[in-house]
């Protein structure tokens, strides 16, 4: 099966948050003791001071990794960055697919921020990042969830031998803002680190050169292109 046959065939497929390649919505308490929109409880957050309050999120996947990507699979587990104003990322987005763009310049920023995560998988099919809403919350100000990268669900599913990565953006909205993230990242090997924003931030002027395009959801660093 082609890689476009795959996902066209994900895209139909119903699942928890993130779960499709075009955006998916869920709510939880800041402090994680109710149910979200989906019935799942969650236990992330200590919500002293705001149980009435409730952290709605949506997810975009993103393609290929917009960063290079800019880290090193064998020391992280993956890269995010919180996005808070419209332009802030933009030597990140400017590359990114249109509708990717589009989803962050319909973010209002007076109410949610952006958090970009970005992982790794051993094939093609390892090429989106699904969150579970179990957990998901606000502590402390900190966005937190676990994010994993979705691999193709049937060993009948025919993928590309190469390493690939993916990259997704949740668009956070809650009452106050989180002012840091902190995900706890499972890559496509089942390895799961602590990845947080502003920790080796890759910047601009020191991006990786990678074998990727805004279109293609498949991305190799030219370091280890023949690393397979």
């Amino acid at each position: 099966m082609s890689q476009l046959t795959r996902r066209a065939a994900l895209y139909g497929v119903a699942g928890g948050v993130a779960a499709l390649a075009g955006c998916t919505e869920a709510g939880v308490p800041a402090d994680g003791s109710g149910t979200d929109g989906g019935g799942t409880d969650g236990d992330g957050g200590d919500g002293a001071d705001s149980d009435d309050e409730e952290v709605t999120t949506v997810v975009r996947q993103v393609g290929a990794a917009l960063s290079g990507p800019a880290w090193d699979r064998t020391e992280r587990r993956g890269f995010c960055t919180l996005i808070t104003e419209e332009g802030e990322a933009s030597w990140l987005l400017d590359d990114a697919p249109e509708a990717v763009r589009a989803f962050v310049e319909e973010t209002d920023f007076a109410a949610s921020v952006l958090v970009y995560v970005e992982s790794v998988g051993p094939d093609t099919c390892h090429d989106e990042i699904t969150f579970d809403s179990t957990g998901m919350g606000v502590e402390d100000g900190t966005f937190v969830a676990d994010a994993t990268v979705r691999g193709p669900g049937s060993d009948d599913v025919a993928c590309g031998d190469a390493i690939t990565y993916s990259a997704a953006l949740i668009r956070v909205t809650s009452d106050p803002l989180p002012d840091a993230a902190r995900l706890s990242v499972t890559d496509g090997w089942g390895e799961t680190g602590t990845v947080r924003d502003g920790e080796g931030v890759p910047d601009s002027d020191r991006l990786a050169g990678g074998i990727c395009s805004a279109g293609d959801h498949s991305a190799v660093p030219v370091s280890a292109e023949n690393d397979v």
